[in-house]
């Protein structure tokens, strides 16, 4: 994950600027939080490393991949590897929506689903992006498709962004 931010501060229809409401809140002002996968079933929170761990009246959550330098919480973790899956449905549906990954590295399995529509007031990436810590190489990638087709890469080079699209024989690497 490259960004986190928390959403759901209301404006003023008039003026387009954050309603100024002192100490009063629309839900219950609430620490964010941030965890970071241990990998052994356990997460510890880590939101104070980059002042994740605000108090705010958010209600929502945007996650996305940047590339440009910008005004928001930005990982400043030391850089590791990724992989990144684009995926495009024939017989499912074209954004792939409940799709299922799997991906293993020595360090052992990944899973992420696609989803869409499963966040209020913010939305989500399409694409699925793996953090490989420092793996430069992914042993195995399976898709299960929402129609029940599957499909099964191996062998791919870490670092980059792959489109996978339901009924082909391979992956394109995007970047």
């Amino acid at each position: 994950m490259d960004m986190f931010e928390g959403v759901g501060r209301r404006l003023d229809q008039r003026t387009g600027s954050f309603l100024n409401l002192g100490q009063h809140s629309l839900n219950g002002r609430e620490r964010n939080c941030l965890f970071r996968n241990d990998g052994d079933g356990t997460f510890t929170e880590v939101g104070w490393v980059n002042d994740a761990d605000r108090v705010e009246d958010g209600r929502g959550l945007a996650i996305f991949d940047y590339d440009q330098p910008a005004e928001l919480l930005r990982n400043q973790g030391p850089a590791r590897h990724w992989l990144e899956v684009k995926l495009v449905g024939t017989r499912s549906n074209r954004d792939a929506v409940g799709a299922r990954l799997r991906l293993r590295t020595a360090a052992g399995w990944q899973t992420r689903e696609v989803h869409a529509g499963s966040a209020y007031l913010s939305g989500q990436s399409l694409v699925q992006h793996f953090g490989l810590g420092d793996a430069t190489r992914v042993e195995a990638l399976e898709v299960g498709w929402p129609s029940g087709e599957r499909t099964a890469l191996a062998d791919l080079d870490a670092d980059r962004r792959y489109l996978i699209v339901e009924g082909g024989s391979g992956a394109a690497t995007l970047r």
